[in-house]
């Protein structure tokens, strides 16, 4: 039995707590996690006895465009793993457990549909990633203020070859680095 776990809690501040809460309190053995901006491009889920958990395509898509495609683990086998960080959570399987790959689905991720949408989520996971970091003891700098969000935006320009999304990507580690500062001072 498969079980479908969508995170669609307002606010929320650790997504890994958040997904590891869900994973839990499910009853069936194998569990797809998807964000609220995620689908599913189709329900047949070929699963292997090899394999504790799966990753997927993920289908990124910015203003309806398709901007990048990620391999993110989304399908988890209850009891094999948990998920860490608590921005941009990752699954973490336990040793000798091996991850596999779904061929025959893709997640669809849309981000944005309009630039005010995406800057309200943006100011929210900047504050997220500048707490996260914090915690995990990273410092920032007027190196990282200036200069991390340079790269960035070229990163992403090569990667999406979309503008628009590339400046936004900017901003976003701006934002992060700058607040982290402000935490720090």
């Amino acid at each position: 039995m498969l079980n479908i776990l969508q995170l669609n809690k307002p606010n929320i501040s650790d997504f890994a707590s958040e997904r590891n809460k869900l994973l839990e309190e499910s009853k069936s053995d194998w569990n797809l996690f998807l964000d609220s901006d995620e689908s599913i491009s189709n329900f047949q889920f070929p699963i292997s006895s090899e394999f504790s958990s799966y990753q997927f395509a993920r289908k990124t898509y910015f203003l309806g465009k398709l901007i990048g495609i990620d391999y993110p683990t989304r399908l988890v086998k209850k009891g094999t793993g948990k998920w860490v960080r608590a921005v941009h959570e990752v699954w973490l399987p336990k040793k000798s457990h091996l991850v596999g790959v779904m061929s025959d689905n893709y997640i669809i991720h849309n981000t944005a549909d309009n630039l005010t949408d995406y800057l309200k989520k943006m100011n929210y996971y900047s504050d997220l990633h500048a707490e996260a970091n914090l915690k995990e003891g990273k410092k920032s700098s007027l190196f990282k203020i200036i200069f991390f969000p340079i790269g960035k935006f070229f990163i992403n320009l090569i990667k999406s070859k979309h503008i628009v999304f590339s400046i936004m990507q900017s901003l976003h580690s701006y934002l992060g680095w700058t607040k982290l500062y402000f935490l720090q001072h």
